[in-house]
């Protein structure tokens, strides 16, 4: 299977592509996937969106995410015409608007919980917008694809607000359509599974825990479950791992007077050496170093 990496096709400083793609450029397209963030939308005409086997049929209005790593292909109709815009950018792209918008509720249910539930539960995997839905995402994609043509000066910025504006629009469409839908119960089904695995990772860090038990505590794949968690929290699976146990670490070594490799193991590091690197590139201190300097009036902790 195929699997398309930004670099290939986008600048490694603006990780950004907009493109209507019709019959002509959509024909021979196979099962793939690819490691940037992606949302369609179907201006005109109609075609099938095959997810993992299962066929939706696609027409104007339909809106879908495809998140990084998620397997996927447009195939078209005999006798059909089909215009489908595609916006391809690496979540980077939006630095810490990104980290708003999975603040918000509605646009996480779309673009990772939604694709998720209907993989699994045999739901269409799209969205087909209102009236007013259709005409202000149309508006934004218009603008997008007129300022990556021109890139005049602020370009960049302009792009980024839109693409802003359509994620929020996408979200806001979405819990519309969630209050009026039985897929409600299956959404939030899903996100206390995501919760389920935090908070198993959360309960679980002093074990050897692998990527594999917390994606299955999501009942998730490891590499779909990985991808969302690291888009949701801001970091990679192991990275928040570490952070909790180094936490925990920092805690213990000011409150206790248990030694530095016994602290090593109870907060799930195996090797003292591991630790202590880790420590160190955390707080720009030793553990001894950090204990010396939180606790300079008990010496006992020494």
């Amino acid at each position: 299977m195929p699997y398309y990496r930004y670099k290939a096709y986008m600048d490694e400083q603006f990780p950004f592509k907009i493109a209507v793609k019709n019959n002509a450029a959509l024909l021979g397209n196979r099962q793939h996937a690819h490691e940037y963030f992606q949302i369609c939308y179907v201006i005109k005409g109609t075609a099938l969106h095959n997810v993992n086997g299962m066929k939706a049929t696609l027409i104007k209005g339909d809106l879908f995410s495809i998140p990084p790593n998620y397997e996927h292909q447009i195939e078209l109709l005999e006798g059909k015409e089909v215009e489908i815009v595609h916006i391809d950018f690496m979540p980077y792209l939006l630095d810490s608007s990104l980290q708003g918008l999975t603040d918000m509720e509605s646009f996480v249910n779309f673009a990772f919980i939604h694709p998720f539930v209907a993989m699994n539960d045999r739901l269409l995997p799209k969205l087909n917008l209102t009236f007013n839905g259709q005409r202000e995402t149309e508006q934004l994609i218009a603008r997008m694809m007129q300022e990556r043509e021109r890139q005049q000066d602020g370009y960049t910025l302009m792009v980024k607000s839109n693409l802003q504006m359509l994620l929020v629009i996408a979200g806001r469409e979405y819990a519309e359509f969630l209050e009026q839908s039985v897929e409600k119960q299956h959404v939030q089904a899903n996100r206390k599974h995501f919760e389920k695995a935090v908070d198993y990772i959360e309960s679980h860090y002093m074990h050897e825990i692998k990527l594999q038990d917390a994606a299955a505590q999501a009942t998730m794949s490891p590499a779909y479950f990985s991808t969302m968690f690291k888009l949701l929290k801001g970091k990679s699976f192991i990275e928040y791992v570490n952070d909790i146990r180094l936490s925990e670490a920092m805690k213990l070594l000011k409150q206790t007077g248990d030694s530095i490799e016994e602290i090593s193991y109870r907060i799930g590091f195996n090797h003292l050496t591991h630790f202590h690197r880790m420590f160190k590139k955390t707080t720009g201190l030793t553990p001894a170093e950090y204990r010396k300097q939180s606790t300079p009036d008990n010496p006992d902790l020494l």
